[in-house]
Formats: C-alpha cells, structure tokens, sequence
C-alpha cells in the first residue's frame, strides 16, 4: 500500500512538473518589462549602443507602451502585445541617445531616478531635461532611492578599487568611505587601492559601514613594508582575517534603529523631490541593483511605494503582481535573441530553475 501510495505521488509530481514546463513555453499572455541603464553612441560590453537601442525600438512600435503612472488608470492590468520601457539611475545620455528614437516611434518609458545625483553630476540628467521628458507625455519618472548607496553585507575581500572598477560602482560606493559628495574624475581616485567587499544596497539589509577613521587606518597598513610583499591573494586573505579578528576596530553593524532611518529617508527624499520638481507623486519603486528589501514589504507601502521593480529576469502576467514586476535586460542582446526574448513567456522561477 505504501509503495502504491508513494507511486501515486511520484506520478503526481511528474506531472505537475511536465504541466508546469508546457505552461511556460506555450505562455501567450505575457508583457515583458524592458531594462536600460545607459545608452552609448557607440556601445561597450554591458551598455547598449545608439543604433542598437533604434533597432529593438523599431521592433516593439507596434506594440502597446505605457509609463508606470499610467498602470493605477489601467486598473494593473495591460492589455495583450504590451510592453514596458524603463531605465534606471536617470544617466544625462537617456535624454541625448534615447529620448529622441522614444519620440522618433512614439514609445513610452519610465526612467527610476537617483535624485541625489540629478542636476549635480554631468553623467547624470538635469532637471530641465527631465521636465522636458517629462512634459512631452512620453516619459515617467519614479523612484529608485534618493542616493542608490551600498551598505556592506559581508566582511570577505573580494579585490581592490583601481582604475579598472565600474564607475558607477565606485560612486555608488563612495559614500560608505568619505563624506563629501562624489566628483568624476578626482573622487574616484582616492578610492584606488581601497578594499572591496561584497556589497548590496543600504535599502535591503542593515549590513556593516567603515568607521570614521577607516581610510586613515587602512592606508597605513596598505603602505606597510610587510602588505607591499604580499601578492594579491595574500593580501585578500590577510584582510579578511583582520576584518574578522577586528572587526569593531575598522566598522560598526548598522542598527535596526538606523537602518529603518536610512530606509524612509532614502525613499521619503527620492520621492519629495520627484514630487517638488514634477508636481506629481511617483509610488513605483525599482530596487537599487535589484536588491530587495529585506522586511516586511508592508513598511515600504507605508511609504508610499505601491509597485515594486526588480531586475530579476522572467515575463510578467497581464494582471500586474504589485510585488514583483519582473524585467529584461536589453543592453546584451543581439537584435535576434532580443526577438526571441520578446516571445518568451516563461516566469523568474521557471527560469531560475532551469537556467
């Protein structure tokens, strides 16, 4: 009887694994939510070129575009053959590159903005070109933290900054070692040789901050006779051990307290200043770098966010999860797997399953 029983079971899941995989590659009633951060004239590994990004907008004109403050109106449901649009950060070049092929099609898109950066940063756009973005009836903006800063969730070495690190990683990083704000091309410097550990955004968990006097210290051990022997992966190991041994000697653990602080005015500021500049309120929220928050989702809807972004990949039902509006990295794709990608309704957990 056991063994008859345990077959049944056995059966069961085979089929519902079997019906779950014809569900995704049959999936008709989907709308995927296109990701971009930046668009180059000329483009790199990672982002797009000008003539690249034409090209997959050339693709979806046809199809049905909204912004993100249309979907409430919409009563969160899109109807079949749409897509979404969105870029994240707020860079100067999604007004030079991309707005005018957005115009050029009549395609809508929403950019999620670091405000902290915008009007004050020549990567970053200003506030008469996002008004003007804005006022064209094309463009939404929303939220993505006031400073899209990192907080750090683990004390292991994993390299160094140098001239080679991601500007926009040495950025966004910045701000966990020096107080000032951030200038390209000379604030970058004084982090090279500074040690990188893994980091997540200041939003998602409490994690760990250099002290005050972290960058004093450090240097002088980076400068000792004994570090300057040592290779690269001796010098990884030694500091891992020394951040371990002495960890309250080099950072502090944020608190609930100040972690909860760091959350609501990352995201009050963010959106008081949309507000201000646009006399609109934004309530749409994409994680910075994709790292959710960590608690209860409900302390955010208090907020005011009332739809979350990710950048986990995987097509979306028509009726919107609030929760999780899942998304397509364009910058990557050749123009024929991004029409592939386009026709492909599997969902994040399918894809993570069998990636």
């Amino acid at each position: 009887m056991l063994v008859f029983l345990l077959r049944q079971v056995l059966i069961l899941l085979v089929l519902l694994v079997l019906g779950y995989i014809v569900y995704n590659k049959s999936r008709k009633k989907f709308f995927t939510c296109l990701m971009y951060h930046s668009v180059y004239k000329v483009g790199i590994p990672g982002i797009i070129s000008t003539e690249e990004f034409e090209e997959q907008m050339k693709v979806i004109k046809d199809k049905k575009t909204f912004k993100m403050e249309e979907l409430k109106g919409l009563g969160y449901k899109l109807p079949e053959n749409s897509v979404l649009v969105t870029f994240d950060d707020g860079y100067k070049n999604n007004y030079v590159e991309a707005f005018p092929i957005l115009k050029k099609y009549g395609i809508k898109a929403t950019i999620f903005l670091n405000t902290k950066y915008i009007g004050k940063n020549d990567f970053y756009l200003n506030w008469d070109q996002v008004r003007e973005m804005y006022d064209s009836g094309l463009v939404d903006f929303q939220m993505h933290t006031h400073s899209h800063a990192m907080t750090l969730k683990h004390l292991k070495v994993t390299g160094f900054y140098d001239e080679e690190s991601s500007p926009y990683f040495r950025r966004e990083s910045y701000s966990m070692f020096f107080d000032d704000f951030y200038e390209e091309n000379v604030s970058g410097k004084k982090m090279d040789g500074l040690p990188i550990c893994k980091s997540v955004s200041q939003i998602s968990i409490p994690g760990h901050k250099p002290k005050k006097d972290f960058v004093e210290k450090y240097r002088k051990i980076e400068k000792s006779e004994e570090f300057q022997k040592k290779s690269l992966k001796e010098r990884k190991k030694f500091l891992t051990k020394l951040f371990k041994e002495k960890q309250d000697e080099f950072f502090y653990k944020v608190s609930e307290e100040e972690f909860k602080k760091t959350v609501e005015f990352e995201i009050l500021e963010n959106k008081r200043i949309i507000q201000e500049k646009l006399n609109k309120t934004p309530d749409c929220l994409a994680y910075p770098w994709g790292h959710r928050y960590k608690g209860n989702r409900e302390d955010l809807r208090k907020l005011g966010v009332d739809i979350f972004i990710t950048t986990r990949k995987g097509a979306n039902s028509l009726k919107i999860n609030k929760n999780w509006v899942y998304r397509l990295s364009a910058d990557d794709y050749s123009i024929e797997d991004f029409k592939k990608e386009l026709n492909n309704g599997t969902t994040a957990i399918y894809r993570k399953i069998f990636k």
